[in-house]
């Protein structure tokens, strides 16, 4: 199942039922010994493979030995089940089936609980920052139409040849709008026009042409805000 590419709580979750079928009972698969917990189960990697074709690293369970204990012989035994840091080869060795079937089952359910208020978390925390995506766009869009407004200002400043204040215009326009211009065309194209016109009023102001209306020093500050 790991091999197949089942995440760990499908694993997890598959093991309870398992087990609570009765999974590790007697089985015709080992008739002549007892059931192993995970290794006799159809979600090792080397089930019914005498073998062991697969590394142990390959399995999903290994995120949950310790990671001094990796690299001993079937490290899935070595899986603390309780509080007191008891495992499956404990209970092998000191316990009965009964006592190892009801550390895990209680140890089942534990993990299986835990991944899923974890991927309950994560989902909050994505649609949270779908949100703050949406609202981050929003505020883009409403700079973007910022923007155009005081393009559009500027342009009537200019044809009025009021070229101080349009000049002073199209240079917080050209702020505004490389602020969004990654929202795409629109952003980038109204970059593109108002550099376009603020280099032509550019060339009025310091080309030296005369006839030039000044703007009132006082709209000027406003501009400039």
């Amino acid at each position: 199942m790991a091999h197949d590419g089942h995440d760990l709580l499908d694993l997890l979750k598959f093991e309870l039922k398992f087990l609570e079928d009765g999974g590790y009972g007697r089985s015709p698969h080992t008739s002549w010994r007892r059931e192993l917990v995970f290794e006799d189960s159809p979600t090792c990697l080397n089930f019914s493979d005498p073998v062991r074709s697969h590394p142990c690293t390959e399995c999903l369970l290994m995120r949950l030995v310790p990671s001094e204990l990796r690299n001993q012989v079937s490290p899935c035994r070595l899986i603390p089940l309780t509080d007191k840091g008891e495992t499956i080869d404990y209970f092998y060795r000191c316990g009965t089936q009964l006592e190892l079937e009801e550390a895990l089952a209680s140890w089942l359910r534990k993990q299986i609980r835990c991944i899923e208020e974890q991927h309950e978390s994560a989902r909050e925390a994505k649609q949270s920052s779908s949100t703050s995506n949406g609202l981050d766009r929003l505020r883009q869009q409403q700079w973007l139409a910022f923007a155009g407004n005081l393009y559009s200002l500027a342009t009537l400043h200019c044809e009025s040849h009021n070229y101080a204040v349009a000049h002073a215009l199209y240079e917080h326009a050209f702020a505004a709008a490389t602020r969004v211009a990654a929202l795409g065309d629109n952003g980038r194209s109204l970059v593109t026009r108002i550099r376009k016109d603020q280099k032509a009023v550019s060339e009025i102001l310091y080309g030296g042409e005369r006839g030039l209306e000044q703007a009132p020093s006082e709209e000027l500050e406003k501009v400039g805000q």
